[in-house]
C-alpha cells in the first residue's frame, strides 16, 4: 500500500510538473512589459542625451533661419574724453598775413563802398585739436538684411538634414533598447520556469526519498537507496541554486535597462507564456525593412546633408553675396537731437572672393568625397540589414522545429515514464530506472522550456531586424 501510494505522489507530482508550462508559439502583446518598455525609454540616459542633442539641433536650426531675417539694432554712445593725441592746426600762419593785409586795405579811404563801416580781422591763434572727441554722441538705429547668400540659404537645409539624422539616430536606439527590454524580460521568464520544473523534480525525490527509508526501516531494501535519492536532491539543489543565481543576474541587468535599483522586483505576465504565433512573410519582412529601419534614415539624412554641402559650397564659387543696410539717428556734439545732427545712411553692398587659393573648389570636393562616403556606408549598411533579416527568419524556423521536436521528446519521455513507472509498481523495475525515467521527463521539459522561450527570442529578434 505503502509503495502504491508513493509512485500515486510521484506520478500525480510529475504530471502536474508538465501542467506548470504549457508554451504556445510566440510572444503576446503584454501589458507589464509594454509598461516596462515605456518605463525603460522615459529613464534610459542614453536616449536623453539624444534627446538633449535633438533639442540643441533644433535651436541651431531656428538660429540658422534667423540669419536670414532682416536684423534692426539700436544703439546709443555718448562721449567724453580728456588727454590724449593732438592734432596741430596752424590756423594762425596760415590766415593772419591775409587778415593784416585786408585790415590795411581796409584802413585806406575810398577802398570801401559807400555805407560800409571798416572793420578789423582778428589775429587767430595756431590750434591743436584734440583727437578723442569730447562730448560727442551718437544714436541710431540700423538694419542689415542678406539679400542672397548662399551659405545661408544652404545652411539652413544642412541644418534641416542633421535635425532629421539625429532624430532617426534616436528612433534606432529606442528601437534597440525595446528589443533589449524584451529580450532580459523573456531571458528572465525562463529562468523562472526552469525553476519550477526543477522545484517540482526536488518535491518528487523529497517523497521518493521518505519512502525509501520507511522500505529500509521495513527492511524490504538496503540503505545504498536512501543515498541515491539523497544525492539525486543534492543535484537538483545545486540546480535551483545555480537557476536562483542566474535569476538575480538577468533581474540585475533588466532594472539596470529601467535604471532602476537593481534588486527590484520584476512583475511576472504569465499571458506572455501563452499566445499564437504572428504568421511573418519574408519577402514582406525584406521589403519592409529597408523603410523601417531608422539606421538607414540617419544614414540618408547624413548624404543629403553632404550633397546640400555641395551645392552651397558651388554657389560659393559662381555667385556673389548681396546685402542692404543703413542707419538712421544723430550724431554730434553736445547731448542734442537737433536737425543738425540727424542723418540717413543707406548702403547696398556686393561681395565675392576673387581668390581664394583653391578653398572653395577644395571644400567642394571634400563635401562630394563625404556623400559618397555615406551614399557606400548606406548600401552596405542595407546590405547587413537584408541579410540580418534573412538569418532572423531562419533562426526562427529552426527554433520553432526545435520547440516541436522538444514536443515529441516529451511525448516520448513521458511515454517511457508510464511503463518503468507500471514496472516499477509490479516489481519488475530497479529504482535507478525509475529515476532514470524521470530524469529524461525533467530534462525533456527544460528543453521543451529552452525551446520554446528560444522561439520568443528568435522572434524578437526578427522583429528587431526587420525594424517592426
Amino acid at each position: 500500500m505503502i509503495q502504491h501510494w508513493l509512485i500515486h505522489k510521484l506520478k500525480i507530482g510529475l504530471i502536474c510538473g508538465m501542467g506548470l508550462y504549457a508554451p504556445g508559439f510566440a510572444q503576446a502583446q503584454s501589458a507589464i512589459l509594454e509598461n516596462y518598455i515605456l518605463e525603460g525609454l522615459q529613464a534610459n540616459l542614453q536616449l536623453r542625451q539624444q534627446g538633449l542633442d535633438i533639442a540643441r539641433q533644433q535651436e541651431a536650426l531656428r538660429q540658422s533661419k534667423s540669419l536670414g531675417m532682416p536684423k534692426f539694432t539700436f544703439d546709443a554712445n555718448y562721449t567724453l574724453a580728456a588727454g590724449g593725441r593732438r592734432i596741430d592746426f596752424p590756423i594762425g600762419d596760415l590766415l593772419n598775413d591775409v587778415y593784416g593785409n585786408l585790415n590795411a586795405l581796409n584802413a585806406v579811404p575810398g577802398n570801401l563802398p559807400p555805407g560800409v563801416i571798416p572793420g578789423n580781422f582778428p589775429a587767430l591763434e595756431n590750434q591743436q585739436i584734440q583727437f578723442l572727441p569730447n562730448n560727442f554722441h551718437e544714436t541710431k538705429v540700423s538694419f542689415a538684411y542678406p539679400v542672397f547668400n548662399s551659405d545661408l540659404k544652404y545652411n539652413r537645409q544642412i541644418q534641416q538634414h542633421l535635425l532629421d539624422s539625429k532624430t532617426a539616430e534616436k528612433a534606432a536606439g529606442t528601437h534597440e533598447l525595446k528589443y533589449q527590454i524584451t529580450e532580459t524580460y523573456l531571458q528572465y521568464l525562463r529562468t523562472l520556469e526552469a525553476e519550477k520544473i526543477w522545484q517540482n523534480t526536488r518535491n518528487v525525490l523529497t517523497e521518493l526519498r521518505r519512502f525509501n527509508e520507511s522500505l529500509v526501516k521495513n527492511n524490504v531494501a538496503t540503505r545504498d537507496i536512501v543515498a541515491t535519492a539523497d544525492y539525486e536532491l543534492s543535484k537538483t539543489d545545486n540546480e535551483i541554486f545555480k537557476l536562483k543565481r542566474q535569476q538575480e543576474n538577468v533581474q540585475a541587468y533588466f532594472n539596470y535597462l529601467l535604471q532602476k535599483d537593481l534588486e527590484a522586483p520584476v512583475m511576472i505576465d504569465s499571458a506572455l507564456l501563452s499566445s499564437t504565433l504572428p504568421t511573418y512573410q519574408p519577402e514582406t519582412l525584406l521589403e519592409q525593412c529597408l523603410e523601417t529601419r531608422s539606421e538607414l534614415d540617419a544614414l540618408k539624412s547624413g548624404q543629403l546633408a553632404a550633397e546640400t554641402d555641395i551645392r552651397r559650397n558651388s554657389a560659393n564659387m559662381k555667385l556673389p553675396d548681396f546685402y542692404l543696410g543703413g542707419s538712421v539717428g544723430f550724431q554730434g556734439f553736445g547731448y542734442t537731437f537737433s536737425k543738425e545732427q540727424a542723418y540717413v545712411l543707406a548702403q547696398v553692398g556686393v561681395s565675392y572672393d576673387l581668390f581664394d587659393g583653391g578653398m572653395r573648389r577644395s571644400k567642394t570636393q571634400e563635401a562630394r568625397l563625404k556623400a559618397e562616403m555615406l551614399r557606400v556606408q548606406t548600401e552596405q549598411v542595407e546590405q547587413q540589414i537584408v541579410l540580418q533579416v534573412t538569418a532572423a527568419w531562419h533562426d526562427l524556423e529552426a527554433a520553432e522545429n526545435t520547440f516541436q521536436s522538444s514536443q515529441t521528446a516529451l511525448r516520448a519521455a513521458e511515454e517511457s515514464y508510464r511503463i518503468v513507472n507500471n514496472k516499477y509498481r509490479a516489481g519488475q523495475a530497479l529504482l535507478l530506472e525509475y529515476l532514470d525515467a524521470q530524469n529524461r521527463v525533467t530534462t525533456a521539459r527544460l528543453q521543451q522550456v529552452l525551446a520554446w522561450s528560444e522561439v520568443l527570442l528568435k522572434e524578437a529578434a526578427l522583429k528587431k531586424a526587420a525594424g517592426i
